[in-house]
């Protein structure tokens, strides 16, 4: 498929990441008024999917061939796990913290590039990953820069989903070979519901959950499903036509400081000195990062 210019790609993945951003606090919030994680999860993407399937649908941007190759079943199964772990993790550590330590993945992100794009990251690029996982770690410390003990296991499961979405985006980005970041998106999002029903029947079927929600809860599902799960993850794909796999994995660390933002002043969560040297790191990233360039191969070609 066509690359996207670079410079607007480097928008559409800001915009998306902006977005996304929301969707911590605003997934904390809304655990508060629906009975059961899993079946909170799994209503925001059935109202993701319906949305997204019939726009693209619509406007013919899909060609529903794509169901067929077993890439998009895995981009959905890795998205699915990566949700999975981020919810539960969400009733175990803060908003802000789950946000910081997914978005340490553009290590993984790096790493799993090279060998499945090649490509090579430069001097500045590579001091940029460095920096932004520093201060993304100490964004995670409190003021006696300690983790605090009561969330360690929380911390775990939430750094995992980032590693399930490092694989989500290389291979969403593998697949733009053949189809355009549009109808993987969608793609991505429908299977993921689909992968979604399977737990939220084995608990419904089982009793093993609080199916019920409160009408902030419906509020909140409808909220993370259209803006960001469906708007969000299009926008984003689009902007993965235009640059590196690593490139979208660092300028996705907006998130982190749009949902400091949010969970401090509208959640009340505390920031220590300690996480604020952290976030100024964590934008110092972004800027090295995106502002040098796509990135290249390991042959020296543009990425």
């Amino acid at each position: 498929m066509a690359s996207r210019d670079w410079r607007s790609a480097v928008y559409l993945t800001v915009f998306a990441s902006l977005i996304w951003g929301t969707s911590f606090p605003g997934t904390k919030f809304g655990l508060r008024y629906v009975g059961n994680d899993v079946f909170f999860l799994w209503l925001r993407f059935i109202v993701a999917a319906a949305i997204t399937i019939a726009v693209v649908a619509t406007f013919r941007l899909i060609s529903f061939s794509i169901f067929k190759k077993p890439i998009i079943w895995l981009i959905g199964g890795f998205n699915a796990g990566g949700f999975m772990l981020q919810y539960i993790g969400l009733t175990m550590t803060t908003a802000s913290k789950t946000a910081l330590l997914v978005d340490i993945n553009i290590v993984a992100v790096a790493i799993i590039s090279y060998f499945a794009f090649r490509e090579r990251l430069g001097k500045i690029q590579a001091a940029g990953i460095m920096l932004g996982t520093a201060g993304a770690f100490l964004l995670t410390l409190n003021s006696d820069l300690r983790f605090e003990q009561g969330q360690i296991l929380g911390d775990i499961i939430v750094y995992a989903a980032g590693w399930s979405w490092a694989f989500f985006i290389i291979l969403n980005k593998k697949l733009l070979s053949e189809h355009t970041g549009i109808e993987i998106s969608s793609a991505a999002i429908a299977t993921c519901a689909l992968w979604l029903t399977i737990p939220a029947i084995y608990l419904l079927l089982t009793g093993g959950g609080d199916f019920t929600f409160e009408p902030l809860g419906l509020v909140a599902i409808v909220y993370l499903g259209l803006f960001c799960t469906s708007i969000a993850t299009l926008l984003w794909a689009m902007g993965l036509e235009g640059v590196s796999a690593t490139a979208s994995a660092t300028i996705m660390l907006v998130e982190v400081l749009t949902a400091l933002a949010i969970s401090i002043g509208w959640l009340g969560e505390t920031l220590s000195t300690a996480a604020v040297a952290g976030a100024v790191m964590v934008m110092l990233a972004i800027y090295l990062v995106a502002g040098t360039g796509q990135g290249e191969k390991a042959d020296g070609k543009a990425a």
